[in-house]
């Protein structure tokens, strides 16, 4: 056997066997995760609403476009609304973007997918977020196709071709409207490569293809710049810190970080060495050096978009660029097959990196979602009618809005009047107000007084000991400008400072063991009674 035939069959058997244990942890993950937490809950609940008309009028209260809850709307109205049903929709994501790598590699040289499986579809990250009921999952899909049918457009310029890039393009942004920044990159490097090449036509189509992706992404840039309420989000952003947050979000450990900085690093340099040595006129050179410039630009462009936008970050907000590196890297070398110590690299890069992340992959498979399901149905069962149910903070509201389906009258802090979808116009409106939480604490006090419970539904806060509660006035504060966590930091320890003044007990409730839960929705709840 020779040397290409060996590498050659050592990649298809990594390949095969790294696609099987992504899709194995998938399904580990689909009837594991449990429950919905506050954001899927936030989608289904808009997509639920009466009428289309209402997921037009709200939908920018929520992460994702349009298309996102109304796609979610029809996916309930086949397979229903239960848990098990919507972990199907995740499901779904994952195993179309495990496809999409496969075809991917394909139309870049009849290769294989070995880095986007071993680095990203095995890695926490997409077991976790890129498997929610919303649109990450197959925005991340939709980003790869946009990518692979622009190589497909730069090979051979097809009627079928053109149109699959045109749909791509734009509706890879009506799942998730950062992908606008990466169909840009994607379109504008082909348009560089193809304008290099003397490729005029191919060049006038990527350009329309480009303006009308930016038009598309303008209306709903506009649509969400207008809401005033999102000054919430703002948040002092660095550079260091988005950079650390982005090369950490394949996995925490510091072997997983630098192996994903070394490959990216090999790859690159590499790419950039041997593509440009090759003429000009040969295809390979000409999708490896449009997959390396895609690979070059796209971080800048995102980070610095990022940057711009200043909202706080999350490791989900990073998936959709951390889905697509990884699949340029494997068309760079995919590219330049003839370059066998690079095909060596990156299978061993993509094994090392599929065992560093297997356990952390098994981990993230199976942690339940939210524990918020179980503290309802407690609830359901112990609490009495005139008893009061406290959910802080006000965001828990909308998963346990979902869940809770009880005869005892429940409340957010601060008091938020729709529980369906993340209202931050009604928490701007208690951040200004004089006194926000006094309806909250008017209604604990006449349920304690009248000898009923208070069941707190989340952590209850207390100052450290010799300081006071937090006060701040109405926002805009000079210290903490319109940062809501700090509102809801003061809310909390007043009503913990109001609870500890005037109740006897204070009792946590033991909970059914639900296992490893998303820290996000790990909900504790105690029950406070007596007044003094």
């Amino acid at each position: 056997m020779t040397r290409p035939d060996f590498l050659k069959r050592a990649e298809w058997f990594v390949a095969v066997l790294l696609s099987a244990m992504a899709l194995f942890l998938l399904t580990v993950r689909a009837t594991h995760a449990g429950a919905l937490w506050r954001d899927e809950c936030g989608t289904v609940q808009l997509a639920m609403m009466p009428k289309v008309s209402d997921i037009m009028d709200y939908f920018d209260h929520q992460t994702f476009p349009p298309l996102v809850p109304l796609i979610v709307r029809g996916y309930i109205h086949f397979f229903g609304d239960s848990d098990l049903a919507l972990r199907g929709f995740g499901l779904a994501a994952g195993i179309t973007y495990i496809g999409a790598t496969w075809w991917a590699a394909r139309v870049a040289g009849q290769g294989v997918p070995l880095m986007a499986i071993g680095l990203f579809g095995l890695s926490p990250l997409f077991v976790r977020w890129g498997t929610t009921v919303g649109g990450y999952g197959f925005g991340a899909v939709l980003i790869v196709i946009a990518f692979a049918a622009t190589v497909k457009l730069l090979q051979r310029r097809t009627p079928c071709a053109i149109l699959f890039v045109f749909l791509a393009a734009l509706v890879s942004q009506q799942f998730v409207i950062s992908n606008l920044i990466l169909v840009l990159t994607i379109v504008l490097s082909a348009l560089v490569i193809a304008l290099g090449h003397r490729k005029s036509m191919t060049a006038g189509i990527l350009t329309l293809i480009a303006v009308c992706a930016t038009l598309l992404g303008t209306i709903y840039l506009r649509i969400f710049a207008n809401d005033e309420w999102r000054i919430l989000f703002q948040h002092s952003s660095h550079i260091p810190d988005l950079w650390n947050e982005f090369t950490q979000a394949y996995g925490q450990e510091w072997l997983i970080t630098w192996l994903v900085r070394a490959a990216f690093l090999i790859i690159t340099i590499a790419g950039a060495w041997m593509s440009f040595r090759n003429p000009w006129d040969d295809n390979a050179a000409i999708i490896s050096r449009f997959a390396w410039l895609v690979m070059l630009l796209s971080p800048f462009a995102y980070l610095g978009a990022l940057l711009i936008v200043g909202y706080r970050t999350h490791w989900w907000h990073y998936l959709l660029l951390l889905a697509l590196l990884p699949v340029l890297m494997d068309t760079i070398v995919i590219a330049m097959a003839r370059v066998y110590w690079l095909r060596l690299a990156r299978l061993g890069l993509a094994s090392t990196a599929a065992i560093l992340l297997t356990v952390p992959a098994w981990t993230a498979a199976r942690q339940r979602e939210t524990n918020i399901n179980i503290v309802a149905a407690k609830l359901i069962e112990q609490a009495k009618p005139r008893d009061l149910i406290v959910v802080a903070p006000w965001q828990l509201g909308i998963s346990f809005n979902r869940y809770y389906h009880g005869k005892t009258t429940w409340m957010t802090l601060p008091e938020i009047t729709d529980h369906r979808i993340h209202r931050y116009d009604l928490l701007l409106a208690k951040m200004i107000s004089p006194n926000p939480i006094g309806d909250s604490l008017e209604a604990i006090r006449n349920t304690l007084a009248s000898g009923n419970q208070i069941w707190f539904v989340g952590q209850l806060r207390l100052p450290e000991e010799g300081r006071p509660p937090l006060s701040l006035p109405p926002a805009p504060n000079k210290l903490y400008g319109w940062d809501d966590s700090a509102y809801s930091e003061s809310w909390l320890e007043h009503v913990g400072i109001f609870l500890r003044s005037h109740t006897y007990r204070a009792r946590p409730v033991a909970l059914p063991a639900a296992g490893a839960t998303n820290s996000y929705e790990d909900i504790p709840l105690t029950t406070l009674d007596g007044w003094q």
